[in-house]
């Protein structure tokens, strides 16, 4: 059997060859027709000013501007075809009521002689709306927290609108334009770029293809200032109605705040000093009460810094003490009257004239008239006020050299509590006689 098919091999193999070369003869010479097929052909939208010139923007809904195609032709000319020769197009002018636009495929080789194409869908599928265009106002917010000992400052844009189109419908979901840059850890100014974000009503991010700003990005500075705490002085001025006194210093919560600046700026700040002119106490019966702004009187370029969760917006109510003199009388015991000074070899003795004919045999007192606010005399009794005559000083005014006895009227120095003051100046007698040996 083997030597059978071996035998003549090379006659048979030639055979072979010789029916095959006549096999593509014969195919030549008949072209039969064939096919062959594209996926994937993007169809191309012509005349799209037809819409975009009267107001109007579009979007191909579904991916129907994709379309595969199948070509029927004689062999010969199908083999000169490749998926590049393949167009598709859609002719917007001839958009129907429902939005659609036919397309049409062609070769640019060999067009005339395919036979037929066939394709997968037969138009593109187009969502139309009017045009919108409106400005929004670009709103740039901070997100983390500088350094410690710094806060932030001045937020500056270069640009503070942007101008937004697309179709209608998307355009009315937006409601702002922002932008946010991060100030986490920051000790100095940043000057950054950043993207512009269109919102709607909850916060969330609105896109579309057709969606268009006249500007994406904005440059953003943010200041970064150092922060200190100073002092707060108040002064007042004027008097008081007769009768009434000033009893303290102004009364606030706030004795210190807390402001931020450029360096070269708070390194000058010591304190901050409200003028007397703000708490004027002429003619005042009572407590002077009012409300202070403090941010008047920052320096320039110098902002208050509040750690309170409510803010601290600079507004303090500051009181300033007045209330009204007690006068009483009391009867100092002569006991409670001192002579100092006594020149050496001398004696004195206070003398505190009765009435004529008086012989009350009760001890002789110095009538006093001492004023004070009611906290501090309600204490007050005759017993604790004392009093001195200085007889040294008396006669070095007077020049009394040799020959000191005798009757002098010299003024008393009352001893009163802090903030209790006499009414008038007092006298007494004061008898100067040479000691007995």
């Amino acid at each position: 059997m083997i030597k059978r098919l071996t035998h003549n091999l090379g006659l048979k193999i030639l055979a072979v060859f010789v029916a095959f070369g006549l096999w593509l003869i014969v195919i030549n010479y008949a072209d039969p027709v064939g096919n062959i097929s594209y996926s994937g052909i993007k169809v191309e939208l012509l005349n799209t000013e037809s819409l975009t010139d009267v107001g109007k923007v579009y979007e191909v809904l579904n991916d129907s501007d994709t379309v595969n195609v199948t070509i029927y032709g004689k062999r010969s000319f199908l083999e000169n075809i490749s998926q590049e020769n393949i167009h598709a197009v859609a002719d917007l002018e001839n958009i129907t009521i429902m939005n659609t636009v036919a397309i049409q495929v062609y070769s640019n080789k060999n067009n005339s002689e395919i036979d037929s194409i066939k394709q997968s869908r037969a138009s593109v599928e187009l969502g139309v709306e009017d045009l919108k265009e409106m400005p929004l106002t670009v709103l740039v917010s901070t997100t983390g927290e500088p350094a410690d000992g710094y806060i932030q400052g001045n937020v500056t844009q270069n640009q503070n609108t942007v101008r937004v189109s697309g179709p209608e419908s998307v355009v009315n979901r937006i409601t702002r334009a922002a932008c946010s840059v991060s100030v986490a850890g920051r000790t100095s100014d940043l000057a950054t770029s950043a993207d512009i974000r269109l919102l709607d009503t909850d916060g969330k991010v609105v896109t579309h293809n057709n969606l268009k700003t006249n500007v994406s990005t904005i440059n953003v500075g943010v200041e970064i200032l150092p922060v200190k705490e100073v002092g707060v002085i108040y002064n007042y001025t004027g008097t008081p109605a007769e009768g009434y006194v000033v009893t303290g210093d102004p009364e606030a919560e706030v004795r210190s705040v807390r402001i931020a600046g450029r360096s070269e700026v708070l390194s000058g700040v010591k304190q901050i000093s409200v003028p007397g002119t703000e708490l004027n106490v002429d003619g005042a019966t009572g407590p002077l009460t009012t409300q202070i702004d403090i941010n008047d009187y920052l320096p320039d370029n110098v902002r208050l810094v509040s750690d309170d969760d409510e803010g601290f917006d600079g507004l303090v109510v500051v009181s300033v003490p007045v209330e009204e003199l007690i006068y009483k009388h009391f009867n100092v015991p002569i006991k409670n009257l001192k002579a100092v000074g006594v020149p050496e070899g001398y004696e004195a003795e206070i003398l505190l004239q009765r009435e004529e004919g008086d012989e009350d045999p009760r001890p002789v007192y110095l009538r006093v008239e001492v004023f004070g606010i009611k906290a501090d005399m309600q204490d007050l009794t005759a017993a604790s006020i004392k009093g001195i005559v200085d007889v040294a000083s008396y006669l070095e005014a007077k020049n009394h050299g040799e020959g000191k006895e005798g009757i002098y009227q010299m003024e008393l120095e009352l001893d009163l509590p802090e903030g209790i003051q006499a009414s008038d100046k007092y006298y007494a007698d004061v008898s100067l006689s040479e000691m007995e040996d």
